[in-house]
């Protein structure tokens, strides 16, 4: 019996309620194997949040998972990588949002 393959999420570019890092500690080790500068600047953010205001606290983790998805899903960057090459094609939104767009975009 074979393992079923790793379900792909919905949207790629947005974290889930029970994806990556579930601690602190973890978005901590997670920020830093991404990118220390972006370590540093989440503790300094966390280190300016009011102790009164768990909604802040939720908003902060939100958005530094955010972050870090955007930091490390390999489909974002190559999508990154392909946008910085000056050979790559090119399209307009109308393009990308026409049903006979380049590569399906169309819905």
């Amino acid at each position: 019996m074979s393992a079923a393959p790793a379900e792909e999420p919905l949207d790629l570019f947005h974290t889930h309620p029970h994806g990556g890092p579930r601690t602190v500690t973890q978005l901590r080790a997670a920020l830093t194997a991404a990118s220390p500068a972006d370590r540093e600047e989440f503790e300094a953010a966390l280190g300016e949040l009011d102790l009164d205001d768990p909604q802040a606290y939720a908003t902060l983790v939100r958005v530094w998972r955010h972050r870090l998805v955007m930091r490390t899903a390999p489909r974002i960057l190559a999508a990154v990588a392909a946008s910085a090459d000056p050979k790559a094609p090119r399209w307009t939104s109308a393009q990308i949002l026409d049903d006979e767009g380049p590569q399906g975009f169309g819905r």
